[in-house]
């Protein structure tokens, strides 16, 4: 499968390589997605807007919903208020509050992400702004083309995010690992122990969904992620390699019925 011509920047060091084509407009349409930002309420938001837009990662859903999930109604992403992220099939729209990259890059900052891991905290937070929005264009594409989910909504969409990332966006591996992270670092803020209502909530629990992420990423390519699933205990491990790649050939296969590839995006 080949990869998109526009693909995600990964270095917000690199600010002369974006040449967003949205930094100068408050809304942009190409073909069946929308982006808007509502106006920022103060400093802080005016940044976060500028960052989202100079990050290259709006250029990106387009491409990818051009390329392979065209919607029957065009769908609009909405930057800006409290709600969010989730996708309104009131509106058929996706809401993302600035504060959810502010948010996501206070926890890359404060798990010291570059000195762990050698990304810096900027971009996790992008990787996972672009997984994220993908996950909620997976349920604006599954209402609008009345797609049948035997199963978690959620987990489905999680699943097409990172079979996206993974497929056709330039090291979308090292992104979707990222969101995983996130994900990771959002259950240790949890306490031991969940509350009830979250066991029956559509989510799955946050650690879940970071091993399911990885599980994806190495049954990708299990030659180039080997090291990915070490943190699994020994006695497991042979097996969960051996299922995640049987996973990611599965689910991947599943998700093509549905992804559409077009030749003149």
């Amino acid at each position: 499968m080949t990869l998109l011509k526009q693909t995600l920047t990964y270095s917000l060091a690199l600010s002369s390589a974006f040449a967003a084509t949205y930094a100068s407009s408050e809304q942009t349409t190409q073909n069946n997605l929308i982006v808007e930002f509502s106006s920022p309420q103060n400093t802080e938001e005016e940044q976060l807007k500028r960052e989202i837009q100079n990050s290259g990662v709006n250029d990106t859903v387009i491409d990818l919903s051009n390329q392979l999930f065209m919607f029957e109604k065009p769908l609009t992403i909405q930057y800006g208020g409290e709600e969010g992220p989730l996708y309104d099939p009131q509106t058929h729209q996706v809401l993302i509050p600035y504060s959810f990259y502010s948010e996501s890059l206070n926890y890359f900052e404060k798990n010291q992400y570059e000195k762990e891991y050698g990304k810096t905290a900027q971009t996790g937070a992008i990787d996972t702004l672009l997984h994220t929005l993908l996950h909620e264009a997976g349920h604006a594409y599954i209402e609008d083309q009345n797609i049948a989910i035997l199963g978690k909504e959620e987990d489905a969409v999680d699943n097409l995010a990172t079979v996206l990332l993974l497929n056709y966006v330039e090291h979308g591996g090292d992104a979707a690992i990222s969101a995983a992270d996130m994900f990771a670092f959002e259950s240790e803020d949890r306490p031991e122990y969940y509350d009830l209502g979250e066991y029956i909530d559509e989510h799955s629990f946050d650690l879940q969904r970071y091993f399911s992420t990885l599980c994806l990423v190495y049954g990708s390519d299990p030659e180039a992620y080997k090291n990915l699933l070490d943190e699994v205990e020994n006695d497991y491990l042979k097996d969960r390699k051996e299922f995640c790649v049987e996973h990611f050939d599965v689910i991947n296969a599943n998700w093509h019925r549905y992804l559409k590839e077009n030749d003149e995006s």
